[in-house]
């Protein structure tokens, strides 16, 4: 039988009525993996800050594509091959690539919404639309299921290009939840697994009064419509689109799948403050976790296929990893490279500032090791891929050179995991620090990562991004696959 043939006979039996509804999609997707056959693809985007510890991430002398060690002392990708701590080595479903410039034209810290947009900063935002929501809203990827796609975030709520990875058309920024009973409420509330008769009956009720408020607002706005000018209209319009995601979130009375399962509720007393500089700082690991286990089981349930998460440091008085407690100021300013995290420039460095910097991104990784563990027990880490980034490469130059870029999961076979991946320097070793209008600066961005990852989706795009010159966001990054 052909491939998702299985999934498309199930749906075809149940009819088209009823098809649309999100938990009977959820029902195909574990009968079509009960038969062997592939699950729909899901997509997750993670930041974490202060760029990399290039010596103790880059590839070291004796490295091959798929020969290397990432066990060896301070390393930062240790948890990748920790099967100790998670159980098994992850070190087969990840594809490390080095040589990637975000190209923003911001401060570093800005380049984070560089991350899925592909594009320069303009006015604290980018000039277009984010991959997530480029494939789950406008490629209409996301329909099929409770929630289009998630943004979760930790600490930070503000949508500045610094502070979030989701953007809307022409680059809008979209809100990130930091609460994850607020992040729970969303993805599962009302949500019912299994055939329980009394949680049924209340989600029923609880539809019921959800859909009458939809109606009730529908009705207004569609009476005020017709009264409006085109240009209102249009306005009015995006308020409709609300509404029908709104609608979808309620219209699911049950979740499937063979791994899924209704999580528990976070509970609240672990994060009685959830806010950066407003005492949420001894909280954020705790956050973090809750986050990504709700965002795993979420993947599982199908409730949701993209998602992104925007991770923060761990920067307060007696922090876990033994950190000084300004983690910015005196970690990643003060990071000193060897030639290795200068892009070629030639210097030493100084080795005791590359220890604490490792550390943070060896925990950082950690959490994405974490989630990769949540998805494999699950049993979608096959049919998920996970993008992981930072705004910058070195973080004391803020420079968005050689920015640390890392693809993991099984992505449904589009990717050849298990590898290393070095690309040619922006630079010739003789002028390291050339710059844009030099004939010599050929950068890989990531746009290419980005355009790759659309056509993994089957989105047959190019190019994806905004730069001056269209070369640079053209092409898909053939060394993936």
């Amino acid at each position: 039988m052909n491939r998702r043939s299985t999934r498309r006979s199930f749906l075809r039996a149940v009819g088209a009525g009823l098809a649309a509804l999100p938990f009977v999609n959820m029902l195909g997707d574990s009968v079509a993996q009960a038969d062997g056959e592939e699950l729909p693809l899901k997509f997750v985007t993670i930041y974490h800050p202060h760029g990399i510890s290039a010596e103790y991430w880059a590839m070291r002398a004796g490295d091959t594509e798929t020969s290397f060690d990432i066990t060896y002392e301070d390393c930062s990708l240790q948890p990748f091959d920790d099967p100790a701590t998670y159980g098994r080595s992850f070190k087969d479903k990840i594809l490390i690539v080095e040589g990637i410039d975000h190209l923003s034209n911001a401060n570093g810290h800005d380049s984070a919404g560089t991350i899925l947009t592909g594009s320069r900063i303009d006015g604290k935002k980018p000039l277009n639309v984010s991959l997530d929501q480029f494939l789950a809203v406008e490629k209409g990827l996301g329909a099929d299921t409770r929630i289009t796609s998630v943004a979760l975030g930790v600490g930070m709520d503000g949508t500045e290009s610094g502070q979030t990875l989701s953007f809307g058309a022409g680059g809008a920024p979209l809100p990130k939840i930091i609460d994850p009973v607020e992040a729970f409420n969303l993805l599962f509330a009302g949500l019912v697994v299994g055939d329980d008769p009394e949680a049924q009956a209340r989600a029923a009720r609880q539809r019921e009064l959800g859909q009458s408020v939809i109606d009730f607002v529908r009705g207004d706005v569609n009476r005020l419509r017709a009264r409006l000018a085109p240009a209102e209209q249009q306005k009015l319009d995006q308020h409709l689109t609300s509404l029908r995601e709104l609608e979808k979130q309620i219209a699911g009375p049950a979740a499937g799948g063979r791994a899924c399962a209704l999580p528990p509720q976070p509970d609240a007393s672990k994060f009685p403050s959830l806010k950066q500089y407003n005492g949420g700082e001894p909280y954020f690991d705790a956050i973090t976790d809750a986050h990504i286990d709700l965002l795993a089981q979420a993947l599982a349930c199908d409730v949701t296929r993209f998602a992104t998460l925007f991770m923060n440091d761990l920067a307060y008085e007696g922090n876990p990893l033994g950190l000084p407690k300004d983690n910015h100021g005196s970690i990643a300013h003060t990071y000193d490279a060897s030639s290795v995290g200068k892009g070629g420039w030639p210097g030493e460095g100084n080795p005791e500032t590359w220890v604490p910097l490792a550390k943070f991104n060896r925990y950082s990784y950690s959490k994405i090791a974490r989630l990769m563990q949540r998805l494999d027990g699950l049993g979608v880490l096959d049919s998920t891929l996970i993008y992981a980034s930072s705004d910058m490469g070195n973080p004391a130059l803020h420079s968005t050179r050689n920015v640390p870029t890392l693809l993991a999961g099984g992505a449904n076979g589009k990717f050849r995991m298990g590898r290393r991946i070095k690309l040619r320097p922006d630079c010739p070793p003789d002028a390291p620090f050339c710059g844009e209008n030099d004939a010599t600066f050929t950068p890989t961005t990531n746009s290419r990562i980005l355009v790759s990852i659309a056509q993994a989706f089957g989105v047959e795009v190019e190019s994806f991004g905004s730069q001056p010159d269209p070369k640079l966001t053209t092409g898909a990054l053939s060394e993936l696959t």
